[in-house]
């Protein structure tokens, strides 16, 4: 079923395609891959006010209330797939009725129709600051077609009675109503409730590619209608949960700021006791005597070396000064903002502490006395903060160690 489409409708619908494709590239632009956002689904019910803008109407803008009011309802469901922080792809199903009065010309009509659409989302937060995986609120524009299938009945004011029909039997939609096509535009707003609901306010515009909507043709050249209405979202799917293949990365110098860097594989093993070598033991064991001590110096002057470091007093501070703590974040000769990283993860900035290490910027949370304290602020922080790289270091008086102490 196709239906021909006016010069000023199809002129619409190509600015339509050319804004999804716009869309399109700022979402390439804006997307902060290191941020890992992950795509979902949400279903979504609302329910609100649908108000006609055309001929018979007794004000331009403003809905009358008595004398056969304007004001009408409508309900809908949503199928959303969020693709990432800034585009979003919807359809829609739409069930509700109009209403409009021109008491000049002794009308009223009411209309009840079923309509379809496809639209997409544009975050209007996420293109102009970075996205934030926990972030409260949103503002989005709307943009979209689809069809509607409605039903019409134009009253005399005075008698009550039906003087004219449209669709009813007549038309090529559903049950014999009129089927027309539509464009859908507006803005809406989106607050977070839970990791799995949110809130979604939203207004938008449908309009029609006919002017028959109130059964009379003149002055609107299109009819719409718009539907403002409350909703609540509920999503589809673990859409916090780290992947496997995040568990474990790589990452090199040039890695852009939101990356860890120098991973070590083998960094995070089982802690086992310090173990004293036998002959580092025996070295320090064994009285020094001045002419032991210079046989050494001809023979093996590493010897001396050994025994003058003092092995027992270096073991003594492995114990005594170690303590763990969760890396975040690591930049090769430059710093990164605390406020920055507390603002990406939702950290306070009093729990972010700033070392060097081998040329590193290093980002740490936390001071623990074992391993396995330090662990569970890691799962913690991959799970609920989103830093899905974070692991377990060992620092000794204050100098990060390369690897965990065995």
């Amino acid at each position: 079923m196709f239906i021909k489409q006016p010069p000023v409708l199809r002129e619409k619908i190509g600015l339509f395609v050319l804004l999804v494709l716009l869309s399109t590239t700022i979402t390439a632009q804006s997307y902060n891959k290191n941020s890992n956002p992950r795509s979902y689904w949400q279903i979504n019910a609302n329910f609100g006010t649908s108000l006609f803008f055309g001929d018979i109407k007794q004000y331009k803008i403003a809905p009358v209330s008595n004398n056969e009011n304007e004001w009408r309802f409508a309900g809908g469901l949503q199928l959303v797939k969020q693709i990432s922080p800034v585009f979003g792809i919807r359809g829609q199903m739409l069930i509700g009725k109009v209403a409009g009065t021109r008491r000049e010309w002794n009308r009223y009509f009411e209309s009840n129709y079923i309509e379809f659409n496809l639209n997409t989302t544009i975050s209007l937060r996420n293109i102009i600051r970075k996205y934030q995986p926990k972030q409260f609120w949103d503002a989005y524009f709307i943009i979209g077609m689809g069809m509607t299938n409605y039903n019409t009945e134009v009253y005399d004011l005075s008698t009550k009675k039906v003087v004219q029909t449209v669709g009813y039997g007549n038309g090529k939609g559903f049950g014999g109503r009129t089927l027309q096509g539509i464009m859908t535009g507006g803005l809406g707003l989106d607050f977070r409730l839970s990791s799995k609901m949110n809130l979604n306010l939203e207004s938008a515009n449908r309009i029609m590619n006919s002017d028959m909507m109130d059964g009379r043709v003149s002055g609107f050249k299109y009819d719409v209608y718009n539907y403002t209405s409350i909703g609540i979202s509920f999503k589809f799917g673990n859409t916090s949960k780290v992947k496997k293949s995040d568990e474990y990365k790589y990452f090199t110098p040039k890695d852009d700021d939101i990356k860890q860097t120098e991973y070590d594989y083998t960094y995070e093993q089982p802690i086992e006791p310090p173990v004293v070598d036998a002959l580092t033991i025996d070295a320090v064991i064994v009285p020094v005597t001045p002419p032991v001590k210079e046989k050494v110096v001809k023979e093996a002057p590493v010897e001396i070396v050994v025994i003058e470091t003092q092995p027992e007093v270096v073991e003594d501070e492995i114990i005594t000064g170690l303590e763990y703590r969760v890396q975040i974040r690591a930049k090769y000769g430059r710093e990164v903002s605390i406020q920055h990283l507390s603002n990406t993860y939702n950290i306070p900035t009093s729990e972010i502490r700033e070392n060097n290490h081998n040329g590193f910027y290093i980002y740490t949370i936390g001071s623990f006395n074992t391993y396995e304290q330090a662990r569970e602020k890691r799962n913690y922080l991959r799970s609920y903060n989103g830093i899905t790289d974070a692991f377990v270091v060992a620092f000794r008086n204050g100098q990060r160690l390369n690897k965990l102490p065995q």
